[in-house]
């Protein structure tokens, strides 16, 4: 099940936006940027991801793995492990992705990167759901809610219709 997994709405843009970051991501590693190597990877990952192309996008952001860890915390590197989360969680590497949702919602925490974490609450709530963990599912979007709606976030929309999802699988009918 892919509860609720994002769609890109134009594909041709999405390829277009690959390719401009697969460039920046270039540019980046031949001038030794390793931070925005790591947001680039992470970007370029999402988007792969996006196009159900997760094998692709682990396979790029594992090449930046150790650049992850070392650096010093910068919200790229909270971004970077969302998107390797997200990617492990369509591969089928649950744990894996578990472990990555937890790194990134820390990084957030510590920090307080309240966009971001509301991202990774969203997404892990989506993952959570998919393990038929449905009571920690919640927590995460209603987290995730909160904060857009503090932040006074479009995505608080995304949250509601995430909750309402959750609530019919819930359902005796569901």
């Amino acid at each position: 099940m892919e509860f609720l997994r994002f769609n890109a709405p134009d594909a041709e843009a999405l390829a277009k936006s690959m390719d401009e970051t697969r460039l920046k991501l270039e540019q980046a590693c031949a001038c030794g940027d390793a931070l925005g190597a790591v947001e680039h990877a992470a970007d370029l990952g999402s988007m792969l991801t996006t196009a159900r192309r997760e094998g692709e996008a682990l396979v790029l952001m594992q090449r930046h793995l150790g650049d992850a860890l070392s650096l010093p915390a910068a919200e790229p590197i909270g971004w970077f492990w969302n998107a390797y989360a997200t990617a492990l969680q369509y591969a089928g590497q649950t744990t894996e992705a578990h472990t990555s949702f937890a790194k990134a919602l820390d990084l957030c925490r510590t920090h307080h990167w309240s966009r971001l974490q509301s991202f990774v609450l969203q997404h892990w709530g989506r993952s959570l759901v998919e393990q038929g963990e449905f009571d920690q599912a919640q927590v995460c979007f209603t987290e995730a809610l909160n904060i857009r709606v503090e932040l006074n976030d479009p995505r608080q929309a995304s949250s509601r219709r995430a909750l309402e999802a959750l609530a019919l699988l819930r359902s005796p009918s569901g």
